[in-house]
């Protein structure tokens, strides 16, 4: 079935296979790019809107932190093809927010406003921003409930620091406090390993040694610089976590992090997350919380996810709504299986 979008009543095609969606607005003419030759395209805003008709809430998130990110996943394979780094946001929240107030009859907006209430600008990363999303989504949908979350924002430090300033990953509600993410590439010991192999296959060659050398610099060079990094935003006030890939892929590894972090939110004031900290103890969103991160996630472990989440499905809101509840109710919580 094609579907396609036309200016006009008039201008709708009757033809088999063919459905038309029109968009007589001035506002919704407006909602497209050229790509040329007469053909036109989604504009980035309404690509999120129309996406809330079909993506679940916490992957139209991510979808809008992509769009007013610096990364670009692959659109033939979002789950494992490559990413691509470093480029432009085409919007931003604030442009898909405008242009949402003009689109109040179209299907799926609703949607996508609730779903706008946690994308972040300025993600550098999908796992920096699956993180980020994750933190900040509300117990009922599978999060943690940490919002606001400010994405690589520039903080200035000593002027004793080696650098102006840094930039964590992510800061929490306070501002105090935050997550890096230290990807496997983080620390490229893949190449200490092949430079390693080269000079023992080849012994008698100064290059060998000379590549082994300057991947060990890299590495060793790096590391001091995050070690420095950590002090001095330390020293600025800010206490930055680093999130490792093996806290994401392990079952309750990114639990347990987020367990200090709300210890670290706290500061003694036992009642700000007192909901948090009781959701992290219910066995069935413990569940569903570790299958939405894994299921953002590349590889098998992901695919398996998405087929638990799929089969859930079905009965999830009224467990999530039986389970808000039971939050609420201490009494209720002698009917709740915990970790």
């Amino acid at each position: 079935m094609l579907e396609v979008a036309v200016l006009d009543q008039l201008e709708r095609l009757q033809s088999k296979g063919i459905t038309c969606k029109v968009f007589s607005q001035p506002a919704m003419q407006r909602a497209f790019v050229s790509l040329g030759e007469g053909v036109q395209a989604s504009s980035p805003e309404l690509l999120f809107i129309e996406m809330a008709q079909v993506m679940p809430l916490m992957n139209l998130v991510l979808l809008g932190c992509e769009l007013c990110g610096s990364f670009s996943r692959d659109p033939a394979d979002p789950h494992d093809g490559d990413v691509a780094y470093w480029v432009d946001p085409v919007t931003s929240v604030e442009k898909i927010r405008t242009f949402a107030k003009l689109c109040t009859h179209v299907r799926g907006i609703t949607r996508a406003a609730k779903a706008l209430s946690y994308v972040m600008d300025n993600a550098w990363s999908p796992t920096e921003a699956l993180v980020a999303v994750m933190a900040a989504l509300p117990l009922e949908y599978g999060g943690y409930g940490i919002d606001p979350v400010v994405l690589n924002k520039r903080v200035p430090v000593s002027e004793k620091a080696t650098r102006a300033s840094r930039v964590p990953d992510m800061l929490f509600a306070n501002g105090t406090v935050g997550l890096n993410y230290d990807g496997e590439d983080h620390f490229d010991l893949g190449k200490v390993v092949s430079a390693a192999q080269r000079l023992r296959e080849y012994a008698g060659e100064d290059s060998s040694q000379r590549q082994l050398s300057a991947a060990l610099e890299d590495v060793r060079e790096k590391y001091v610089d995050d070690r420095r990094r950590d002090c001095e935003l330390a020293a600025a006030g800010r206490l930055v976590f680093s999130v490792t890939k093996e806290d994401l892929i392990e079952k309750g590894g990114l639990d347990n992090l987020m367990t200090l972090v709300l210890d670290a939110l706290d500061r003694g004031a036992s009642e700000k997350f007192k909901m948090t900290r009781a959701a992290m103890r219910v066995r069935e969103l413990a569940r569903m919380r570790q299958d939405l991160l894994w299921s953002a996630m590349p590889g098998a472990l992901g695919v398996q996810a998405r087929r638990r989440l799929a089969r859930r499905a079905a009965r999830r809101r009224s467990e999530l709504e039986v389970l808000r509840a039971s939050l609420q109710d201490e009494d209720a919580w002698e009917h709740i299986e915990l970790v």
